[in-house]
This record gives C-alpha cells, structure tokens and sequence, in this order.
C-alpha cells in the first residue's frame, strides 16, 4: 500500500538504540509534515492512510513513523512513556534533518507533538491536533480504567477476543468511527489485522499503566498550552467519547493563537470518520497556497462547508 502511495519505506536507528520504521513521500523540497499515530493497535499507515495522498498532491514531504512497539516497528528496550515517545520523535527529528517541521497527531500522538513543541519549540512551525490526549485531567471511567488496567489477565482477553471477533472489533470500531459509510469491511479487515501483533498491546498496555494514575492522568498540558507561541489547529469529533469536545474548548481557551473545528458526527478517530472533512482543513493549514488554487479550480474547501 505505501509503495502504491508512492512512499518509501525505511528504517533508522536512534542512538539509544530503537529502531523505527517510516514511510515517507512527496516532493524532497516540500514543506515537511510529521503525522504522528495514535495508541491502542494504531499505526502510521492505518491512522493516516487516507490523508497522505492529499497532502503529497498538495506538494508536502509527509514522515510517517511507526512508534516502537506499533506497526512494523520492533519495541524498545525502553518502556513506552510519554517521555520516552517524545524522545523518539527528537532523534527522529535529526535522523531526518528537518530544522523545522509541521505536527500532525491523533489522540497519544496529538500528545506527542505538544509534549515536543513544549521542549523543542523552535523546531516546530505549526500544529494539528486531533482528538488529542493531553487536554483532560481523568480519562473516561477513570477508577475503573485504572483497576482494568492493573489486571493483566483481564488486559490479555480483552485483547484476544477482539483478535477473534470480527464483531467484537466491528463494535470496539464504532465507538471512535461514528460514520458507519466510513467502517467499511477493508478497514475492519486493516484493524483485525493490526490486532493480531501483541507488540502494539504491551507497548500501549505500558503507556496507559503510566498515565492512568488513580487521581487523574499523569500527561495533562492544559496549563502550559499559553507557553505555545505556534498556530494550533484542534479537530474534534463532536461524538468523541474518548477525549470530549469540552476538553477541547478548555484547551483552546489557553492557547494564544489557536482555532477549534468541530466534526459534527464524528468520532475519535476523526480523520478515518470524515477524511475528507479533514483533509480540507489541513490543507487549508498546512498548505494554503494549494487550498487557494482549489478553489479557484472550483473544488470546495473547509471554509467553504456548511
């Protein structure tokens, strides 16, 4: 499928050791766009499949990372913390030799490049954060995640059932895909087939082991969000249960230059919910020149939906 995308897929290794696989694409002069996944059985190809092409036709250099542990990259020796994942993305900042680049995350990866802009703000031109972690103080059912969580047996299958169940792993879908147009059998097939790799479970189970604390999560940004000086664009899905359209509003409210879009019908997973809706707002972002020629062409654009 990358190949067909005309991506290149490649592999480096960071000097602590991990090995990341990703794909990149797109003109070598382009503007770089990082496009960072989120947790769970997530993965670079699954979560941004369907907005690489409009990005690389726009004339942007698109990096797509599989994080240790998720998609085809092995795990690390290293567990996998918030701290730790924004550490990734530092080497592969300089694996990749980008001075500045755009941020593109969905839900742990939204949280990524906040974390990242926080430490490394001159490398980063601008945001787009989608039903991103980060903003909120508990997560949903927080005691009861937190109990679930410290019960490995009941992690382990919870897991396998939904391995087996194309049913199971039709309706864990529909919580974060709202659209049922958009949960096709291929991506119910792409799911399943992501599930099958118990890496992504224990990289993700060690994630949320360390953020679901019993009082709150441990990765909460809202009060430093007004130490970001770059243009952030919030996308949110007004049926995500994950992360609510209120802890959006709560986030933009801190941020100095900031804009919020709200997906009406759409879910956590917004950008595999509605991606074309998406793909116009972040061309609009990202590349607003092509944005413009669009619309001269006659195509619609974001600002331009009811």
């Amino acid at each position: 499928m990358a190949k067909a995308m005309g991506l290149e897929q490649r592999t480096v290794t960071l000097p602590e050791g991990a090995r990341i696989v990703f794909r990149t694409g797109g003109p070598e002069g382009g503007r770089p766009v990082v496009l960072l996944h989120g947790g769970g059985t997530d993965n670079g190809m699954l979560s941004w499949r369907d907005t690489i092409p409009a990005l690389v036709g726009a004339g942007l250099r698109v990096y797509v990372p599989d994080m240790p542990g998720y998609g085809d990259s092995p795990p690390d020796v290293r567990p996998s913390t918030m701290k730790n994942l924004i550490g990734y993305l530092g080497g592969l900042m300089d694996a990749w030799q980008l001075d500045r680049a755009a941020l593109v995350g969905v839900s742990m990866g939204g949280a990524i490049a906040i974390g990242y802009t926080l430490w490394q703000p001159a490398q980063v031109e601008r945001l787009v954060l989608i039903g991103t972690y980060g903003i909120q103080d508990r997560a949903p059912f927080h005691r009861l995640s937190y109990l679930y969580l410290r019960v490995p047996w009941l992690t382990r299958l919870s897991w396998a059932l939904m391995r087996r169940s194309r049913a199971l792993a039709r309706y864990s879908l529909a919580q974060i895909v709202r659209n049922p147009r958009s949960r096709t059998e291929a991506l119910v097939d792409e799911v399943l087939e992501a599930l099958q790799d118990p890496n992504a479970q224990r990289a993700f189970g060690t994630f949320q082991r360390d953020e679901i604390r019993w009082h709150g999560v441990k990765t909460n940004y809202v009060p430093r969000l007004s130490a970001i000086d770059v243009p952030v664009l919030l996308i949110h899905g007004s049926h995500d249960i994950g992360v609510t359209v209120r802890d959006a509003e709560r986030a933009m409210a801190h941020l100095r230059n900031g804009r919020l879009e709200v997906i009406e019908g759409a879910g956590h997973w917004t950008q595999r919910d509605d991606p074309e809706r998406v793909n116009r707002l972040l061309l609009d972002w990202l590349a607003p020149d092509a944005a413009r020629v669009a619309r001269q062409v006659g195509l619609r654009t974001c600002e331009e939906q009811p």
